[in-house]
C-alpha cells in the first residue's frame, strides 16, 4: 500500500492508500455504518463498538472497551459516497488532528481509498499512527479479498 508522511507548516501528516475490491457504495458503507466499521475498522479481539451519524456535526466514534481505546470524532464535511472528513480525537486527549477518507472509482469495480491524517504536532505522534492506519486499511482490502 503506497504511504507519504510529511510536514507541512509545523504540522505532520500521513497519507495510506489502497485498493479495495468493492464498489465505492459498499465501501463508503464500511465507514459510514456503525455495524460494518466496528467489524473491520480494530482487529476482532478489541470487541469494537461504533457509532456513526455521516452528517457535518455528526458523531464518528469508536470504542473498545477491552483495549481501552476510543476516538471521539466529529464528522466536519461528508460528500456521499466519495469524502468524508472528521475531527479526530482519542479520548483522553486534548489534541484533535484532521482525517479525510476519499473513495475514487477504480477499475474492475474496485475503489482507490486514500486516508490522509493531518495535524500531528510531532513526527512521533504522527508515527504512532503510520501503523494503525496501514493495519486498518488492510483490514478492510481483506475484508474484501
Amino acid at each position: 500500500m503506497p504511504r507519504s508522511l510529511a510536514m507541512v507548516g509545523r504540522m505532520y501528516e500521513l497519507t495510506e492508500e489502497a485498493s479495495v475490491a468493492a464498489s465505492v457504495d459498499v465501501v463508503w458503507a464500511d465507514f459510514t455504518d456503525a455495524t460494518a466499521l466496528a467489524e473491520w475498522i480494530w482487529p476482532p479481539r478489541f470487541e469494537t463498538s461504533a457509532v456513526v451519524d455521516p452528517r457535518p456535526r455528526g458523531a464518528w466514534e469508536l470504542r473498545s472497551e477491552v483495549a481501552g481505546l476510543a476516538v471521539l470524532a466529529t464528522v466536519t464535511a461528508a460528500d456521499a459516497p466519495r469524502s468524508l472528513q472528521l475531527a479526530w480525537r482519542w479520548e483522553g486527549e486534548p489534541h484533535t488532528t484532521d482525517v479525510e477518507i476519499t473513495l475514487q472509482p477504480a477499475a474492475d469495480d474496485a475503489t482507490r481509498v486514500e486516508v490522509r491524517h493531518s495535524g500531528f504536532e510531532s513526527g512521533e505522534e504522527r508515527e504512532s499512527h503510520v501503523e494503525g492506519w496501514s493495519n486498518c486499511i488492510g483490514r478492510l482490502v481483506e475484508r474484501h479479498a
